[in-house]
């Protein structure tokens, strides 16, 4: 087979590309096959690292390994309306979701699909990706990409920590401080995630910014900024702090359909936008 690159793929590496097109060989076969020239691209020789340009051909010579064309779900009436009004933000490149609470990203874990597959479908295209993801129980704005290269270029400037993002939080307790900081170390265990005062194997560095927005008689309404963005991040350091996330079942102790942690803000500098949502009004009921 030859596939010749398009505008959708570019830059991608070389090895990804063919790992898409082929996810019944493994990746370790796909270098073992670059090596033998039974992958090639413009008729030569190429490493698993060159980055694929518009106009390139790629000559795979496999017969068998091939990816099944995927095919879109068929969406409800009820699914479509719930989409339309979760789109907060839509342009070429990006498409900003405001998910409610309980609802999951991605298939699986009992799952037939999630937020990501009906948002392929709605979209008619098959590489529309999310480039950040919340938790199921965790409500707000989430990140969407329309295009392969959108996806990169969006996922280095979270990683560069270029992408702000701000969280609505409902704690029971209340902080010492109406501002503080939380720096720790954080690691994934096989059934939560744990924080730690020092560095270990595994750890990874967590940085959390919090202000009090409106105090109540036992709760607290804070602001969370992410300095980074470790998974259970803002859930595991608050519960640390004898503040649990109101809801938060595994970390927290009080019991609520939902979890109180919402993500209310978005600011993307590279792309010039800037989202701001409004304190949800049954958080606000709850303090």
């Amino acid at each position: 087979m030859d596939y010749k690159i398009t505008e959708e793929y570019k830059d991608t590496r070389v090895d990804k590309f063919v790992r898409k097109k082929y996810e019944g060989v493994k990746l370790g076969e796909i270098f073992k096959y670059l090596r033998t020239k039974k992958i090639k691209v413009n008729g030569k020789k190429v490493e698993g690292k060159y980055r694929l340009q518009v106009g390139d051909v790629v000559n795979v010579f496999l017969r068998e390994g091939a990816t099944v064309q995927k095919s879109f779900i068929e969406l409800t009436e009820k699914e479509i309306k719930y989409l339309k009004a979760g789109i907060v933000y839509e342009d070429e490149r990006v498409l900003i979701f405001d998910k409610k609470p309980n609802m999951v990203m991605h298939k699986g874990s009992g799952h037939d699909y999630g937020l990501s597959e009906m948002l392929k479908a709605y979209t008619n295209n098959m590489n529309f990706t999310f480039v950040n993801r919340i938790d199921k129980a965790t409500s707000g704005m989430i990140i969407g990409a329309k295009t392969l290269p959108v996806v990169r270029e969006l996922s280095e400037e979270i990683r560069e920590r270029r992408v702000e993002k701000k969280y609505y939080i409902l704690v029971d307790g209340k902080p010492k401080k109406n501002k503080f900081t939380i720096k720790s170390y954080l690691k994934k265990t096989e059934t939560k995630v744990i924080e730690l005062d020092e560095y270990e194997e595994g750890a990874k560095e967590s940085i959390s910014y919090f202000k009090t927005i409106k105090n109540g008689k036992e709760r607290t309404l804070l602001e969370g900024l992410l300095g980074t963005g470790r998974t259970h991040q803002l859930r595991v350091q608050l519960a640390n702090e004898k503040m649990p996330i109101v809801g938060d079942m595994k970390y927290g102790i009080s019991k609520e359909s939902m979890m109180f942690l919402y993500s209310y803000y978005v600011n993307i500098p590279k792309y010039n936008i800037e989202i701001e949502r409004e304190i949800p009004e049954n958080f606000l009921k709850k303090i």
